[in-house]
């Protein structure tokens, strides 16, 4: 072949950096703005990025906490912006049982806010949240929970998840059961009664 060519320099693992993309696009919809119980703060809109004339790319954006005020103030529709964050995929099947791939870019900021330890921690904060798709998955790649609002996904086996995860989640489970046992108590020994009045 003639010639050596060098070999790339060697670049270190971050998780910061192991799925890193930065788009430029069009603000398609406008932002919207929701403050979580636990305290975050999280926006949302979708960016159209143009490859080609004919060829338009769809991106939902998340933004967290402080971003998340900055884009509700500043961002709007038909605006062109560059945004970087971590791209997540989202697979859900239709009614005809036809697959649908999503792309989401949820916004980094300098405390890499929106990481899957802090998804988990606005989870627990707030199950109320979040879909339980556990029992109706019929997709094993779909995620086991997902935020009704932002399309936030987790996973109970993710990669990247903390160690505490699965601890918690069956604490959680175990409330949620006796609650469910406390309020069927509480209908049988009403329905139970000699007298009831129909609402």
């Amino acid at each position: 072949m003639g010639s050596e060519y060098p070999r790339p320099s060697e670049i270190q693992w971050k998780k910061e950096l192991c799925n890193s993309v930065q788009l430029i696009g069009i603000v398609a919809t406008p932002v919207q703005i929701k403050p979580l119980s636990s305290g975050k703060v999280v926006a949302w809109s979708r960016l159209a990025v143009k490859k080609s004339s004919t060829d338009t790319a769809w991106i939902n954006l998340t933004f967290w906490d402080e971003l998340a005020h900055v884009a509700f103030q500043h961002v709007e529709k038909g605006h062109q912006i560059y945004v970087s964050g971590r791209l997540v995929s989202d697979t859900v099947e239709s009614e005809d049982g036809k697959q649908q791939t999503y792309y989401k870019l949820s916004n980094y900021t300098a405390n890499n806010t929106g990481s899957t330890e802090e998804l988990w921690q606005a989870f627990f904060a707030n199950p109320v949240d979040w879909w339980d798709n556990r029992k109706n998955k019929r997709n094993p790649k779909y995620p086991d929970f997902k935020h009704k609002d932002t399309g936030e996904a987790l996973w109970i086996e993710g990669r990247y998840n903390p160690p505490w995860v699965k601890s918690q989640l069956a604490i959680l489970d175990t409330r949620m059961e006796s609650f469910h046992d406390q309020n069927d108590a509480m209908q049988v020994n009403f329905v139970a009664g000699d007298d009831y009045t129909s609402f």
